[in-house]
């Protein structure tokens, strides 16, 4: 193995590992819209480029949706701004609950 495949599956796991925080840090505050301001806090040692790539595939995956709570319309993550919510699809609690599986998420 080289130095670039060992950089490949070090990068590979971190983001399964990361996209795994980020759902499971949603379930637990599941039952209001969590603000993407608040997951940023919540997250706080996960840089922000790492959160927004993790949102942004987790979003594409259809494990969470994201919307606007002001006008209650559906919004994309990469709006990100204060108004922005996300919440758990049911194919994200599939995934969470090991009724399905993807290995770019480690739960």
């Amino acid at each position: 193995m080289d130095k670039a495949e060992l950089t490949r599956r070090i990068e590979a796991g971190s983001f399964a590992a990361d996209n795994g925080r980020v759902l499971r840090t949603i379930h637990i505050l599941q039952g209001r819209d969590i603000r993407l301001e608040s997951l940023q806090y919540a997250l706080a040692d996960l840089s922000a480029g790492a959160l927004r790539e993790s949102l942004f595939y987790l979003q594409d995956a259809g494990y969470i949706r994201a919307r606007d709570t002001v006008s209650r319309l559906r919004a994309d993550v990469t709006a990100a701004d204060d108004t922005v919510a996300v919440r758990l699809t049911a194919k994200g609690m599939q995934l969470l609950k090991g009724y399905v599986s993807d290995p770019a998420v480690h739960i």
